[in-house]
């Protein structure tokens, strides 16, 4: 279905801001000024109070799109009705696409849920992630059970049933997802080819619900993932359904993540083949900082690590702690270098477009509050209120295919800053910036468009995210009790 394009959500779009009275004609419902141009009156403040005479639940929104998904996104076909979330769904007809749509700005092909040029009929629970956080805290909002139980299955299922017999991998990640028609795991690209997407920071519940599929994942990690296991020498891909483990592209990003899963093996096992994997890729790392005698420079950051360390035994906690410690350092360093201002404090800018490997300035914000968390210190908390006012009063122009995840990064990094500062101005941002993504990619649907340019349903670019930022401002207006979970997930 062609994306429908109404006068609101043409202004809301919008970059360009006209000052005063306009004159305008309307084609196709779409109000234009005399140059053919779209016309837009006003910028971000006088497109919020129309936006205001349109009051909204977040609430009611959030739980409008996990109702949709419980009841109509989730498996019931082929042989085995697993009840998994698609990962891509119709919005109009509720119900898994019949064609393959063109994909969001950004977004490529071997990595959406499905086979190479067929349909989306893919789950991968790793892009639901935080859709699965949001149904825990609408348990907890609400008291209704049932949220929390259609997750609950979702991951007991996931990993007792789609897992590799050869490696103990899941389906899942970058490149991986379960065909809920075919009853098995496929590709978007030519191989079966396993890479995390996010940190998984779920393993306490998974541990619960399959632990011995959660241990079985964690020994595939280190025997089929890891080339090298005296080195820590890996790549970020290997085979799903054979051991074929290879020495390349040993992205850190990828290793912080490892060392999490295996860390959180260790708390739940107290296998000690799991300590060892930690010590011989942090030792990699140390060995990489390091490389060719140059400056030393930052490499998988100090958020997993630091996660790590409160999981496993001395020495190696303190070994951790140290080098999530300097990590921090590095990336303080790197980062103002970027942004910093001669005369102190940060400039970043309100950027909006997202790809792969392009993430906007808002993710900064959610980086510093994760780090901050950890160990708070000045600096965080500067780059969460500087990043919250380079959006102040702003809007995504109109060519830019907005990405939810996007907007809920902007809208987390204003709720983050006002719990920071306690200045209303930045909750104010929040509620805009959530009502325009209601109005973006809500419109009158239970289920949020993949991007501003798309008109179906696809969870790669942060559906979950967003509703989870809803969640955040919901909460803040309301003084809920429940802890919503911080945004922080999407790296």
């Amino acid at each position: 279905m062609p994306v429908t394009l109404d006068l609101d959500l043409a202004r809301a779009l919008s970059g360009r801001r006209i000052a005063g009275a306009w004159d305008a004609e309307t084609v196709d419902g779409i109000a234009h000024d005399a140059s053919g141009e779209l016309a837009v009156p006003g910028g971000a403040r006088e497109e919020d109070e129309r936006l205001k005479e349109q009051p909204v639940s977040f609430l009611d929104v959030v739980r409008g799109y996990a109702d949709a998904m419980i009841e109509h996104g989730r498996d019931t076909y082929g042989e085995q009705k697993s009840g998994l979330f698609l990962s891509a769904l119709d919005r109009f007809e509720l119900r898994p696409l019949d064609v393959r749509p063109a994909p969001p700005a950004g977004i490529r092909r071997e990595d959406r849920a499905g086979l190479p040029w067929r349909r989306l009929a893919g789950a991968n629970p790793q892009l639901d992630e935080n859709l699965l956080r949001v149904l825990y805290s609408l348990s907890e909002i609400t008291g209704e059970t049932r949220y929390a139980e259609a997750a609950d299955h979702e991951l007991k299922w996931f990993f007792e049933n789609t897992q590799s017999t050869a490696t103990g991998l899941l389906p899942w990640g970058e490149h991986l997802a379960w065909d809920v028609v075919l009853d098995r795991p496929v590709s978007s690209g030519t191989e079966l080819i396993h890479e995390f997407a996010r940190p998984w920071v779920m393993w306490d519940r998974c541990f619960q619900l399959a632990p011995a599929a959660c241990r079985a994942f964690a020994l595939g990690l280190w025997h089929h993932q890891i080339a090298d296991r005296e080195t820590g020498a890996f790549d970020r891909h290997a085979p799903y359904d054979r051991h074929g483990p290879r020495d390349g592209k040993d992205f850190p990003r990828h290793a912080g993540f490892y060392i999490q899963t295996w860390a959180q093996a260790y708390r739940h096992t107290r296998d000690e083949t799991f300590l060892r994997a930690i010590e011989t890729l942090v030792g990699r790392l140390e060995a990489k900082r390091a490389a060719d005698g140059g400056e030393a420079h930052s490499t998988t950051g100090p958020l997993d690590v630091e996660t790590a360390a409160d999981l496993v035994p001395e020495p190696l906690a303190g070994r951790l702690r140290r080098f999530a410690a300097e990590e921090d350092r590095l990336v303080l360093a790197e980062l103002r270098a970027l942004h910093g201002r001669p005369g102190g404090g940060w400039d970043f800018p309100a950027t909006w477009e997202a790809a792969y490997a392009v993430s906007t300035a808002a993710s900064w914000a959610m980086y510093a509050l994760a780090r901050c968390e950890q160990a708070p210190k000045e600096d965080l908390r500067e780059i969460i209120v500087a990043v919250a006012e380079a959006y102040r009063d702003e809007l995504p122009a109109e060519d830019v295919d907005l990405w939810p995840m996007s907007l809920g990064h902007v809208i987390s990094a204003q709720v983050a800053a006002y719990r920071t500062t306690g200045r209303r101005v930045f909750l104010e941002e929040a509620q805009r910036f959530a009502r325009l993504a209601v109005r973006i990619f809500w419109q009158d649907r239970p289920l949020p468009r993949a991007s501003a340019k798309t008109d179906h349903y696809e969870t790669i670019t942060g559906c979950d995210s967003l509703a989870l930022s809803l969640l955040e401002v919901d909460a803040v207006m309301n003084h809920r009790s429940v802890a919503i979970p911080k945004n922080t997930i999407d790296r």
